[in-house]
């Protein structure tokens, strides 16, 4: 008998799912949302995807790209200074990784103070981490961004940041400062309307900073203060996509 035809190829811009797959997985893979893989597949229902389904892939040309290789990159740390002043600690270790020497209290001390975590540091920095605004909170990319550029830092705050974007900035030779909850855990996000500004941002318990130092197919390598762990990638990403993937970046 003749011998059994092979399996078409599958579609230029079309990916075949592989056990372990989750639509967030691929999503993110091809610097998608869930909802855009949803869309242009009309899945009713994007949790249910099985091994060996075609999923087109809006905007892409081909197969899923090879799983990158990974680099690590050498970023030193301190612990933090004052309870709630991770994200202080952060950019400047972050700011020194650049060469620039900042202290952490002189940092802090000219952030702006606001109820809106968008617009300044919300709360006592002495207070007990985990609560949610008007507590105790911390402060989220633009003003800490923003008080990097003071002191002559190329910042750019971002929302909606991707996975491969921030491999693209590892690849470049430049650490991310992303926005987590606690040490890379997971985490509950909520809607906090700011009562002075009228401002709805996302907020979460434990809100944290690390920066993203390094990757490997999948893993994710982080600078958490004085600290340096790894995490799994679907770790990093449920926990990075609570606040809806804040970061700041250097860029080109």
């Amino acid at each position: 008998p003749a011998p059994a035809a092979a399996p078409p190829a599958p579609a230029a811009g079309s990916y075949v799912v592989q056990a372990g797959d989750t639509a967030f997985r691929i999503a993110t893979r091809f610097g998608l949302t869930v909802n855009d893989l949803a869309v242009a597949n009309n899945l009713y229902d994007p949790r249910f995807i099985y091994a060996g389904q075609t999923l087109m892939i809006p905007g892409a040309a081909g197969a899923a790209p090879p799983a990158p290789a990974g680099r690590q990159l050498a970023v030193s740390g301190q612990a933090q200074a004052l309870p709630l002043d991770c994200e202080s600690r952060s950019a400047v270790d972050w700011a020194g990784y650049f060469g620039y020497a900042i202290n952490e209290l002189e940092f802090f001390n000219g952030l702006p103070a606001s109820d809106d975590p968008d617009l300044g540091f919300v709360g006592s920095v002495y207070g007990n981490w985990g609560q949610l605004p008007p507590g105790a909170y911390g402060v989220h990319a633009g003003p800490v961004a923003a008080r990097l550029r003071a002191y002559g830092v190329n910042a750019q705050a971002l929302r909606g940041a991707t996975w491969p974007a921030l491999v693209n900035e590892i690849d470049a030779g430049r650490p991310v400062l992303v926005w987590v909850v606690g040490h890379v855990t997971d985490g509950q996000p909520y809607l906090y309307v700011a009562p002075s500004s009228g401002n709805a941002t996302t907020v979460a318990p434990f809100e944290h900073t690390v920066i993203v130092t390094g990757y490997g197919a999948e893993t994710v390598t982080v600078l958490d203060g004085a600290a340096t762990y790894t995490r799994s990638l679907a770790q990093f990403l449920r926990s990075w996509g609570v606040l809806g993937n804040m970061a700041i970046v250097a860029g080109p």
